[in-house]
């Protein structure tokens, strides 16, 4: 039952960026709307599984946590929706593997956990498909994209090593609702002119908006179902291979088919390199 939620992960995480790209690629259409968006609904999809099962802190210091995670969840959901402005989900995708680096970093460091030749393969091969990917999209529009994505993986892997204390006080789904629930309100008091943005953003992209965010969601659920039953490394790897499924969408349904070679070298190395941290 774990592969069919991983699969289900994957095909809705892989029609999330999708969407996300269509209509972010348009200079008129707003990735911090879309960004409140994407937690507002993610809110809303995942609060019946939440009230299935709910298990909450009952001291102040997790709820201070989630607050930290909230802000942090803000920030790299606005910089990963800037990117799709500039550079197809392929290459955001590729470069959002170093998030893995970075979390193994922080976790060596701080969490003292060891290292291993597998971890440091996979690292090399990540950091390589970087390399490749700046070395060929060297436009300033490019180099924006690229580093919007650089900097929502450093956001990312702080949230994940933070998820680990969470998770005493938090089960799967009170945790997948809350970290929606709460960027979304953030997004609300901090947004200038946020109801204005807001509904200029749904106004002309509403079916695509809600779908894109719908599948983000439903993404989030099933990985975390999927987690709960099976093994997180044939999970997590299963769900990170599908970063090739985007790259096969991008080129027939987006028609990005530009830099083709340097995208399949890319994607590659970055879903090999993340399959041995995985591993490690």
């Amino acid at each position: 039952m774990w592969l069919l939620f991983a699969l289900l992960s994957g095909l809705f995480n892989t029609g999330s960026s999708l969407i996300t790209r269509h209509v972010l690629k348009k200079d008129k259409n707003d990735a911090w709307a879309f960004s409140f968006f994407f937690s507002a609904i993610g809110a809303l999809v995942s609060l019946p599984f939440m009230l299935t099962n709910i298990k909450i802190g009952m001291t102040i210091t997790p709820w201070l946590i989630m607050l930290l995670v909230g802000l942090l969840i803000v920030t790299q959901n606005f910089l990963y929706m800037a990117s799709a402005k500039y550079v197809a989900p392929s290459i955001s995708g590729s470069i959002t593997k170093f998030r893995l680096v970075w979390v193994m970093i922080i976790g060596i460091i701080i969490l003292h956990e060891s290292s291993s030749p597998l971890k440091i393969a996979g690292t090399l091969l990540t950091v390589f498909s970087g390399i490749i990917v700046i070395k060929n999209f060297s436009k300033p529009k490019d180099i924006r994209g690229i580093i919007y994505s650089l900097g929502a993986t450093i956001f990312y892997a702080t949230v994940i090593i933070l998820y680990k204390f969470l998770f005493s006080s938090f089960n799967s789904q009170s945790l997948t609702f809350f970290i929606f629930l709460i960027p979304a309100l953030i997004n609300l008091v901090i947004m200038p002119n946020a109801i204005k943005r807001i509904r200029g953003l749904i106004k002309s992209n509403y079916k695509s908006v809600i779908a894109a965010c719908i599948f983000g969601a439903l993404a989030n659920l099933a990985m975390n179902q999927a987690l709960s039953i099976g093994e997180a490394g044939k999970v997590l790897v299963l769900i990170e291979s599908f970063l090739v499924v985007t790259l096969i969408g991008e080129h027939l349904v987006l028609k990005e088919k530009k830099n083709l070679l340097t995208k399949v070298i890319a994607v590659i190395s970055a879903t090999a390199g993340a399959i041995l941290i995985r591993f490690s």
